[in-house]
């Protein structure tokens, strides 16, 4: 069936015959079963969707009775939950995957409203797609939970429901309330969650969105609190009712009264309802898909998995004007995401050296699109992970490409192994250098221990020193560190300042130009004038990355510092952060590298921050500490060696700009909250950091009062 699969979703539209229609219906309610009774899909959501598209449109276009389209559900095994009848039908949203899509359906709601103006405001907010959950309350406390069993009936799940702690069991409000929500499990407590079953021995869930439906349908309510569940509200069951009938907890002044969807949700918010993180208000379609294309940054900061926007008129009094079909409302539309999860092929594996000796197995697949990308290549950890994975050469695998990240194998479709497939091991010698290759015992590696003369490990390294946080050489890529190694241009990163003595050598080169060689001439000589901190990064110490070096570079007051690093494995242990290996490696790399560093050092500019009362102020002891920061920065600056966290941006400022404004100061930027932070900055529509952050007594502050109390 896998394999009928693949080919139908290759398969045209225009070139399916009846007969095979009745296939695709059998191939789809296969899957279905697979997908909502066992647990255990077998293709992704995307790949399912493009079948069930197909579907629709044979099953219309050759006049097909019985549509299993409409149907999805009907297959659905019977469950252990008391079944109810639902005051409401609950029905889909219809969707969209481009931005022509987006501006036809702005067309056709204006054209159903026979909408004269330019301007026609919508709300942009996530669609979970996850489980649906309503929620019934009467006199101020939760009475009912219910989730869909098919497009009729629902199960009641309220025992459940009690058992997860963003959900209020009390609300400030009298009337009958039903409210809609999404059940969600965040990334982290899936990853948590299938480490202890691997642990155990249990079947790993596939996916977040399995994991959180099993967890809310199981029959012992102690496994649903154990799972961390969390749920979003986003829908009200009548907002007619809720506005013209009887009261509704009033908005902040100044704020649009209840008759928008925008002011619906913003004071279901005010009820202490978690709602949606990402909230906007949009003038224009242009906006709305402006704000989808700035979306990339928000995303990526969420602790649960998001594929879909959902764009939806704003002005509720419209809605029965727009109406709706059969299946979805007219006046909303769901934005899918390019896929990030579909199914391929494993054909072979190469064994790829890494800077830091460690040699990686990199997977070669049948090609594939996932993401309007043309993928032939995804990531495997470590040797371990293709052990627990099981994955074989041949096997069919499901990948996940996140953003530009080369993709990753997920999980593997065993049962779809026919043969059995040809196992994969660690190599035993270097497939760049064909030295001996050794497991760390202590480790899950395997290296490659030539580190000065593998050619693999030397272009991972100059390609490492010149990326955007260590010397930031723009024109400069790991192509062309690999032709100019292969060329013997260039033997080791310190050649790369020599360049502009080669000139004519460049432009003899394929693919370069007057132009282009220039420009890189430029990029190398802006990359000589370089912080201290960036500098510890290029020499790329065990170990060292960019906040480490941060706190190492405080110790470096001039060139004599570098040149003749004098600090012991004692006094760098009394840095904050630095433990024993860390000091370790340091005082090893610049006792056994002391020609490279010179010679390096010789070549750039090397900035050091003026603190010199600070220099040898800096160790553990919190008195010693107290008196360098207030010397630098005044006694009264409440400021000092505090450590900060920013939510996500701010209107005029980029979160980057913040983090960067902060590390200038000395300050500490922390990525989370917790008791051990001093501050956090918040923006306006913060939820989770700043509600765990008064959970924790932290000190909150708004972007004016932070600039302002800085300015003092």
């Amino acid at each position: 069936m896998f394999n009928k699969t693949k080919i139908f979703l290759k398969k045209e539209i225009n070139d399916f015959k009846k007969s095979e229609t009745k296939e695709l219906q059998e191939i789809i309610n296969y899957h279905n079963n697979l997908y909502y009774n066992k647990q255990n899909p077998i293709i992704s959501d995307k790949e399912y969707d493009d079948l069930l598209k197909k579907l629709r449109e044979l099953e219309q276009k050759f006049s097909i009775t019985k549509k299993v389209s409409e149907n999805i559900w009907s297959e659905v095994k019977e469950s252990s939950f008391v079944k109810v009848k639902h005051s409401r039908p609950m029905i889909s949203l219809d969707n969209t995957y481009n931005e022509e899509e987006l501006k036809d359906f702005d067309e056709r709601v204006k054209k159903n409203l026979d909408f004269k103006f330019e301007i026609l405001d919508y709300a942009l907010e996530f669609k979970f797609d996850w489980l649906w959950v309503e929620l019934v309350y009467e006199n101020w406390e939760l009475k009912k939970a219910i989730t869909r069993w098919n497009w009729i009936e629902w199960e009641d799940v309220t025992d459940n429901i009690f058992e997860i702690e963003n959900i209020p069991k009390i609300i400030d409000y009298k009337w009958n309330l039903e409210i809609r929500w999404e059940v969600v499990m965040p990334i982290s407590s899936f990853k948590e969650l299938n480490n202890i079953r691997k642990e155990n021995w249990e079947n790993l869930f596939s996916n977040p969105r399995n994991a959180a439906s099993w967890s809310l349908r199981v029959l012992d309510t102690n496994i649903t609190k154990q799972r961390k569940l969390k749920f979003f509200a986003y829908d009200l069951w009548s907002y007619d009712e809720i506005t013209l009938s009887r009261p509704f907890p009033p908005r902040e002044k100044g704020v649009e009264n209840l008759k928008t969807y925008f002011s619906i949700i913003k004071s279901i918010d005010d009820l202490w309802f978690e709602t949606s993180s990402f909230f906007e208000k949009c003038s224009w379609i242009d906006e709305v898909i402006s704000k989808i294309d700035n979306f990339w940054e928000v995303r990526k900061k969420i602790d649960f998995e998001i594929d879909w926007l959902v764009v939806k008129v704003n002005d509720i009094s419209l809605w029965e004007k727009i109406w709706k079909t059969e299946h979805h409302p007219r006046y909303a539309i769901a934005y899918k995401f390019p896929a990030e999860i579909i199914t391929t092929k494993l054909l072979s594996v190469e064994h790829s050296v890494w800077r830091t000796w460690t040699i990686t197995p990199v997977a070669n697949l049948e090609e594939v699109n996932i993401g309007w990308v043309i993928v032939k290549r995804a990531t495997i950890h470590n040797y371990d992970e293709v052990k627990n994975l099981d994955i074989r050469i041949w096997d069919n695998i499901f990948i996940k490409r996140a953003w530009e990240v080369i993709p990753k194998i997920i999980s593997v479709i065993k049962e779809e192994r026919i043969w059995n497939e040809e196992i994969i091991n660690p190599p035993k010698i270097c497939p760049s250098c064909w030295k001996k290759v050794i497991k760390d015992d202590e480790k899950v590696r395997y290296y490659c221990p030539n580190s000065l003369l593998c050619p693999a490990q030397i272009s991972e390294k100059i390609a490492y020193s010149v990326w955007k946080n260590a010397l930031n050489i723009e024109q400069f890529w790991i192509k062309q560190v690999e032709l100019f190694l292969k060329e013997w241009i260039i033997k080791n990163l310190i050649d790369i300042f020599d360049l502009e003595n080669k000139k004519e050598v460049l432009l003899n080169l394929e693919w370069f130009w007057e132009k282009s060689v220039y420009n890189l001439f430029d990029s190398i000589k802006k990359a000589k004038n370089i912080e201290i901190s960036k500098f510890l990064i290029v020499l790329q110490i065990p170990w060292v990355g960019k906040k480490t070096a941060r706190e190492l570079s405080k110790l470096f007051k001039n060139k004599d510092d570098v040149l003749n690093f004098k600090f012991s494995i004692e006094e760098l242990e009394e840095l904050k952060d630095i433990w024993k290996e860390i000091a370790w490696n340091v005082v090893s790399y610049f006792n056994e590298n002391k020609e490279f560093i010179a010679n390096l050092e010789s070549k750039l500019n090397i900035n050091y921050p003026n603190v010199e009362m600070f220099q040898r102020n800096i160790w553990k002891n919190n008195d010693r500490r107290d008196v360098a920061m207030q010397h630098l920065y005044g006694r009264n600056n409440e400021f000092y060696w505090k450590k900060i966290c920013i939510t996500w941006s701010f209107k005029n400022y980029k979160r980057e700009d913040l983090i960067k404004f902060l590390e200038e100061k000395w300050w500490e930027f922390v990525n989370s909250v917790s008791k051990n932070i001093d501050f956090l900055i918040a923006w306006e529509k913060a939820w989770s950091k700043l509600k765990k952050a008064q959970e924790l007594w932290v000190k909150v502050l708004n972007l004016e009062e932070f600039l302002e109390k800085v300015k003092k």
